[in-house]
C-alpha cells in the first residue's frame, strides 16, 4: 500500500460524531492558546432533536472543552478549542486518546448557540475543499482531504473562507437537556 493511501486511510478513521465523518482535516491544530476563547453557554448536556444521541460538553483546562458523544451503545471522546472568526464561532475538534496507529486530525466545526439550542456543522463542503486544494498543501483521496499546511495557514484560510455559507452543508441541531 502506498504511504499516501495508508496515511489517508488512517486519517479518515479519526473522527466520528453526530452526523458524518468530516471530509476536511488538518494535521496541525487550527486554534492556538492565543486564539482560544471560552463560552460557558456551550457547557452541558445536549440531545440531538432527530434521534437519541447525546453530547456532553465539559470544561477542560482554562480554555478547552472535553466532549463525550454517545449514540446507541457507542461512546466517543473528543477535545475541542473554541475560536472566533469575526462574529462566527468555530471549534477545533480532535479525537481524544492515543493509538500508535492513528494520527489525530483536527476538524473545524462551525457552531451557533442560543436559546437552549446548539447548531453545529463541519466546514468540509466540496466548495471549501476546492478552495483549499488551490491554496494549501494537502493529501487527498475520494472522500477526504488532509491539510498538511501549518496550523496558522489553515487558521488564515478558515478566517477567509470558513464564514461563507458555501463552506458548510447540513447542520445538526441539539437541544439543551434538563435533568
Amino acid at each position: 500500500m502506498k504511504l499516501t493511501s495508508m496515511f489517508l486511510a488512517l486519517a479518515g478513521a479519526l473522527i466520528l460524531t453526530g452526523c458524518d465523518n468530516p471530509a476536511l482535516l488538518s494535521l496541525d491544530p487550527v486554534a492556538t492558546d492565543q486564539d482560544a476563547a471560552f463560552d460557558p453557554t456551550l457547557l452541558g448536556t445536549w440531545g440531538a432533536s432527530q434521534d437519541k444521541d447525546l453530547c456532553i460538553i465539559r470544561r477542560d483546562g482554562d480554555s478547552g472543552y472535553a466532549i463525550t458523544y454517545m449514540s446507541g451503545g457507542d461512546t466517543r471522546q473528543f477535545t475541542a478549542r473554541l475560536f472566533r472568526v469575526g462574529e462566527a464561532s468555530m471549534l477545533d475538534l480532535t479525537p481524544d486518546g492515543s493509538d500508535d496507529f492513528r494520527i489525530a486530525g483536527h476538524a473545524v466545526v462551525r457552531i451557533w448557540i442560543g436559546g437552549g439550542t446548539l447548531r453545529w456543522t463541519y466546514l468540509d463542503t466540496e466548495w471549501l475543499r476546492k478552495q483549499a486544494s488551490q491554496l494549501l498543501p494537502n493529501k487527498t483521496d475520494d472522500k477526504r482531504m488532509v491539510l498538511t499546511a501549518p496550523g496558522a495557514a489553515v487558521r488564515a484560510f478558515v478566517a477567509k473562507y470558513g464564514v461563507d455559507d458555501k463552506a458548510h452543508a447540513d447542520t445538526t441541531e441539539w437541544q439543551r437537556v434538563q435533568f
